[in-house]
């Protein structure tokens, strides 16, 4: 039997859990393209905004929840839909690539199906697609190939 393991941010500078290292609040400082990011959230949300002056003030945002409020204050690219996975897959590839320790933790957590439990995420969360988890398992499931190959 495959165990669950639910991960979520729930608030601003408190993360509960043994799996908060999951969050893409989770600070893991990590090099994309020669531009430094604080957090997956960080480079998620500037990503958004590429090219404009607000993607590096998205990028320099003190917090997470910062850098998504700002990213929200302008209209998303009209493609953005189709590339939002692999801006995500491509940030958390980055994060677990860059911190052994963190990838260690990943490892760890087997072949437990991952899900963020976010209440109201109907794309990313488990009430909805739970997109995010199926990413992270995904980004597991190559480390562990890399691991044994």
């Amino acid at each position: 039997m495959t165990d669950d393991i639910y991960f979520y941010e729930r608030t601003e500078g408190r993360i509960d859990g043994k799996y908060r290292f999951l969050s893409n609040f989770y600070k893991a400082n990590m090099v994309i393209n020669n531009k430094e990011y604080s957090t997956v959230e960080h480079y998620f949300q500037s990503i958004k905004h590429v090219g404009t002056e607000l993607e590096e003030k998205i990028r320099l945002a003190a917090t997470p929840i910062k850098a998504k409020k700002l990213a929200w204050t302008r209209e998303l690219p009209s493609d953005w839909g189709q590339n939002k996975e692999d801006v995500m897959l491509l940030a958390l590839r980055a994060k677990f690539s860059q911190h052994p320790k963190l990838a260690e933790k990943l490892m760890d957590t087997g072949d437990a199906s991952l899900h963020e439990d976010s209440p109201t995420d109907i794309y990313w969360g488990v009430k909805g697609l739970d997109r995010r988890g199926k990413m992270l398992m995904q980004v597991r499931d190559k480390l562990g190939d890399t691991n044994n190959g």
